[in-house]
């Protein structure tokens, strides 16, 4: 004769397992409230960070050079133009001197260029100069600046554009000592 022993009443393991999930469920539902709470805080402290001070200037996107078509390349080229007329040209002396007259039919010079602009744009178009912007302003004038105006002297001048400009110097030169070069022609 088998000996039976009772096993749960299988009501009462359901029961169990309802009351279970609905623990769970009330502990999620204070999580997911938690959430939203901290969120709302974090939301607002982000906010209020960024409505106390102007950021100042914000790079735009860089122009897809290669990709452009004629009225988006005329119109970056047109920013880019300004920059160079109104700010590197007149505040940069010499090494703006160098770069040559064909510099928009160079991609290399206006990849660099825009760097160049964006990133000057942003230290200095700043409401105020905090320290570490200084040092950045120090960092794009004696090393950014003289590395790029190197590299669109050499672009600039060992052109196909720069040696047309300068065999036409070379067929007005009226002192044929000088070999046509305007450095050696005597004052």
């Amino acid at each position: 004769m088998a000996v039976t022993i009772p096993g749960p009443d299988p009501g009462d393991l359901i029961t169990g397992i309802m009351l279970q999930i609905a623990q769970h469920a009330e502990r999620l539902a204070l999580l997911d409230q938690h959430v939203a709470d901290l969120t709302a805080r974090l939301t607002a402290l982000i906010g209020a960070r960024n409505s106390d001070r102007d950021e100042g200037y914000r790079p735009v996107p860089a122009p897809q050079w290669w990709k452009l078509g004629e009225p988006e390349r005329e119109e970056a080229l047109a920013r880019l133009r300004a920059w160079v007329d109104q700010i590197y040209r007149p505040s940069y002396g010499h090494l703006a001197a160098a770069l040559g007259p064909c510099w928009e039919q160079h991609p290399l010079c206006l990849f660099g260029l825009d760097w160049l602009m964006e990133l000057w744009s942003v230290l200095y178009l700043t409401p105020e100069r905090q320290p570490h912007a200084l040092a950045s302003q120090a960092e794009w004038q004696t090393r950014l600046l003289p590395a790029l105006a190197e590299q669109l002297y050499l672009e600039t001048t060992r052109c196909q554009h720069a040696q047309r400009t300068q065999d036409r110097r070379l067929s007005h030169s009226a002192d044929p000592r000088d070999g046509g070069n305007p450095a050696h022609r005597r004052l």
